[in-house]
C-alpha cells in the first residue's frame, strides 16, 4: 500500500541525493552535507512509515493480539517509569 507519507519520504530521499550530487559538482561541502542529511531523513522516515504500516496491518488482522500487546507494553512502561 503506497501512502502519501511513503511518496513524501522517497521524494525527500531523492531530493537529498540530488542536492548531494550538486554539492559534489560545485565542490560545496555544506551542500553535500545537507544533501546527505536530507537523504538520511528520507530513508529514516520511510523506515518508520513501513514499520507503522506493518503494525497497522497486523492489528487489523488480529485485533485481540494487538490489544494484549498494547496492554503489556503499557504495563511494562508504567512499572519502569514509576519505580519507587
Amino acid at each position: 500500500m503506497t501512502s502519501a507519507n511513503t511518496i513524501k519520504s522517497k521524494a525527500e530521499e531523492l531530493v537529498g541525493k540530488g542536492q548531494s550530487a550538486l554539492g559534489d559538482v560545485f565542490d560545496d561541502p555544506q551542500m553535500q552535507a545537507e544533501g546527505k542529511v536530507r537523504q538520511a531523513s528520507g530513508q529514516a522516515s520511510y523506515a518508520v512509515n513501513s514499520f507503522v504500516d506493518c503494525v497497522v496491518d497486523g492489528a487489523r488482522s488480529n485485533p485481540l493480539a494487538a490489544l494484549l500487546a498494547a496492554g503489556a507494553i503499557g504495563l511494562v512502561l508504567g512499572r519502569h517509569l514509576y519505580k519507587k
